[in-house]
């Protein structure tokens, strides 16, 4: 002990801090442990900016490449609903990135406290988790989609998936905007502890702000991957001319490896949620909890280290998204390297040497990559 044995080693909280840390929620005066905690997450939030931001300089390469050779019939930014899906979630990565090193403050001031810089956390925060976790949902929705209703996602018009996403912004704004204004002068944003977030005496808005997205993207994504899982082993028949109805066999597609093989790259696109899902599960496991007992008017005893490492591993998820698409080498426009002339429109950029297409005799490109979803065949 030290400071006149009043405040815990390792606490630099000043005495008038700490003994209002005590029974003032508005601010938590950080451990040792604590800090070296909160320190690892904001290394894995580190991480995944670098690797997200990289993406981002590949993709403003290509615009401004796509801008100086637009061909006469106009300049296509998305070539698809992918591309668009894709761009929205590499937004929502940076931004929950941005979140999780802004802890940085905290670690060096030894303390999570109310304010400005709080709310503001709080928010990036849940804009950038609420977003990656709908726009996983439509990645998962549309993979399901494309293999069972049999269609072609990269043909759907784009302002579909336009409107789609321009709602789930616009509802995670409006979430927020409404929680900061009714909640106005309450301390919406508070230290959870070790960080900002919606307080704990908000729980309807914790709930349909951000968890009930957590889990609705987790069932979600379970339900997608075991029907397609069954698909790509044979196990499940689609009928071609009613799409609610299937057939399930014991016969595999050991006969058929390049037929295997096929649906296995074309179903790319579902190991995003995949990924998500391992990423989301521990945290809803830790908050879940915590959920559980302070419903329960009891302390929260789950312990800061376990805290620390699922939101670590959660932090990780922008990184591992990166991971996925530097080596899945989508054929898309916002994100390849080179240009191809495809029917009826602009020049498209296309990965040298790793080419996701293959060409058919009539020179047509036969779509197997992230960016086109894949078709019942």
């Amino acid at each position: 002990m030290n400071n006149n044995d009043q405040i815990p080693l390792g606490i630099i909280c000043t005495l008038a801090q700490y003994q209002r840390s005590l029974t003032d929620s508005s601010i938590h005066c950080l451990t040792r442990n604590q800090s070296i905690g909160l320190t690892v997450v904001a290394q894995a939030g580190l991480i995944s900016l670098v690797a997200v931001c990289y993406v981002f300089t590949i993709i403003l390469r290509n615009i401004a490449w796509r801008i100086r050779h637009a061909s006469g019939e106009g300049l296509y930014i998305f070539d698809g609903p992918m591309d668009l899906i894709m761009f929205s979630l590499f937004s929502a990565d940076v931004l929950q990135a941005i979140g999780a090193v802004m802890s940085i403050k905290w670690i060096q001031d030894g303390k999570v406290e109310v304010g400005g810089f709080c709310s503001a956390q709080g928010i990036v925060q849940q804009l950038g988790e609420t977003g990656v976790a709908m726009t996983t949902l439509m990645i998962a929705a549309y993979t399901f989609l494309g293999v069972w209703l049999g269609k072609d996602i990269k043909k759907m018009p784009i302002w579909v998936t336009q409107v789609l996403m321009a709602a789930v912004w616009l509802f995670i704004t409006v979430m927020i905007i409404l929680g900061n204004v009714i909640n106005r002068g309450k301390h919406f944003e508070t230290p959870t502890p070790y960080y900002c977030w919606i307080g704990e005496d908000y729980l309807q808005w914790r709930i349909w702000g951000e968890y009930f997205w957590f889990w609705i993207t987790l069932a979600i994504s379970f339900v997608t991957y075991i029907p397609l899982y069954l698909w790509i082993r044979g196990n499940l028949l689609f009928d071609e001319n009613t799409w609610w109805k299937f057939t399930l066999q014991k016969v595999k597609l050991n006969a058929n490896p390049e037929l295997k093989m096929n649906r296995r790259q074309s179903l790319v696109m579902l190991a995003y949620p995949v990924v998500y899902c391992i990423s989301i599960l521990p945290l809803s496991a830790v908050r879940w909890i915590g959920f559980i007992q302070e419903r329960g008017d009891r302390p929260n005893r789950v312990p800061s280290a376990a805290t620390f490492a699922v939101v670590a591993i959660y932090g990780l998820s922008g990184a591992c998204n990166v991971i996925l698409l530097l080596t899945t080498r989508p054929d898309s426009t916002l994100f390849c390297k080179f240009k191809t002339l495809t029917a009826g429109r602009a020049p498209s950029l296309h990965s040298q040497g790793h080419s996701s297409h293959n060409l058919t005799e009539n020179g047509e490109g036969e779509d197997v990559g992230l960016g086109r979803l894949p078709s019942r065949s």
